[in-house]
C-alpha cells in the first residue's frame, strides 16, 4: 500500500510506557532520544551513598531554557553541577555568555575553572540543541574524552569525530540509573608526563637503570616520606630534625614510580585503570 506522509500537526501516539525511540532531525541530521510524554517518570532523588558530580558543556546561546530545566533537573535528582555555578545569565560580549557570579572574570579564567571542574566530574552532560557544538563546546569534549571522563547528551553532535566521543541517553536520571553505577574507572592522565620523564632519564642519565637500582632508590624516597610524616605528626624523637616537606618527597615517590614503570616497559595510565576496574569488581562482590 501507499506510504502516507505525515501532515502538519499531526500527532505521534505511543504505547503507554513505550521504550524510547531515535528520532532523526530532518533539517538538521542530528539524533535525539524521543520520549512521550506517558513515559515521563517523577524525579528519584540519588541514593546518598552515591556521589554525582558533573559539568553542563555546550552552547549557552541556543535553547537556554531547556539548558535550564537539565540544570535544576540534575540538582533535584541530588548531583551537585560543578560548573556552571549558576544558570543566570548576566551579559554577553562577543559571543560569550557571562552567568551571574562571573561579571568580573575574564572568559580564558572562567574557561579554566570549567576544565578544572571536568577533571573532578563524575560525567559532562553536552547541551547540543540540533546537534550544534560551537568551538568551546569541542574543546570541552576533547578535553573530557583525554581525561577520560564520559560525555553524555539527548541530541548527539552533528559532527562524526563529536558524536563518537558522546554517549547518547533518554534524559539525565538515566544516567544514574545506569551509567553511573557501572562508570568504568578513568584513565590517569600520565601518558604524556610518563613519556616526558622517560626522555628525561635518558637526558639526565639514568635510563641504563635496572629495576633493582630503581626499587631502591625508590625505597629510599619512601623512607624520606616516612620520615616527613613523622615530623608532621610530632612522632619526632629528636629535635635536631632538618625541615622536610612530605609533598615534596611523595612528589619524589611517584617521579620512581613512574621511572620504574618506564624501565620495566608498563604504560602506568592503562595499569591503573585495569587495577582499579578489578578493585571495584571485588569490592562489589563483598557487597553482595
Amino acid at each position: 500500500m501507499s506510504k502516507r506522509k505525515n501532515s502538519e500537526g499531526q500527532k505521534l501516539l505511543f504505547f503507554p510506557d513505550a521504550p524510547l525511540a531515535q528520532k532523526p532531525d530532518v533539517e538538521t541530521g542530528s539524533t535525539m532520544l524521543a520520549r512521550p510524554q506517558s513515559a515521563l517518570q517523577p524525579f528519584r532523588p540519588l541514593p546518598s551513598s552515591l556521589n554525582c558530580e558533573l559539568v553542563i558543556s555546550g552552547t549557552y546561546r541556543k535553547d537556554f531554557e531547556t539548558l535550564k530545566r537539565t540544570y535544576e533537573e540534575f540538582r533535584d535528582l541530588g548531583c551537585d553541577v560543578l560548573s556552571p555555578s549558576s544558570v543566570t545569565i548576566v551579559s554577553e560580549d562577543d559571543g560569550f555568555v557571562y552567568m551571574k557570579g562571573e561579571e568580573q572574570e575574564t572568559p580564558t579564567r572562567i574557561e579554566e575553572r570549567h576544565l578544572s571542574a571536568i577533571q573532578k566530574s563524575n560525567f559532562v552532560w553536552l547541551h547540543a540543541p540540533n546537534g550544534y557544538v560551537g568551538p568551546t563546546s569541542a574543546l570541552e569534549i576533547g578535553f573530557a574524552h583525554a581525561a577520560g571522563v564520559p560525555v553524555f547528551a539527548m541530541e548527539l553532535p552533528n559532527e562524526p569525530v563529536f558524536r563518537s566521543f558522546v554517549q547518547l541517553v533518554g534524559s539525565p536520571s538515566d544516567i544514574l540509573s545506569t551509567h553511573l553505577h557501572n562508570a568504568p574507572p578513568p584513565a590517569p592522565a600520565l601518558k604524556a608526563f610518563q613519556e616526558y620523564y622517560r626522555r628525561a632519564a635518558i637526558q639526565r642519565g639514568y635510563s641504563k637503570e635496572g629495576p633493582k637500582e630503581c626499587l631502591l632508590l625508590m625505597v629510599e624516597e619512601v623512607g624520606e616520606l616516612a620520615r616527613a610524616v613523622r615530623k608532621r605528626e610530632k612522632l619526632v624523637r629528636h629535635a635536631s630534625y632538618e625541615a622536610v616537606s612530605e609533598s615534596h618527597e611523595l612528589a619524589d615517590v611517584f617521579l620512581y614510580v613512574v621511572h620504574m614503570a618506564n624501565v620495566l616497559g608498563i604504560d602506568l595510565a592503562d595499569v591503573v585503570r585495569d587495577k582499579e576496574t578489578l578493585n571495584i569488581t571485588k569490592f562489589l562482590a563483598t557487597m553482595g
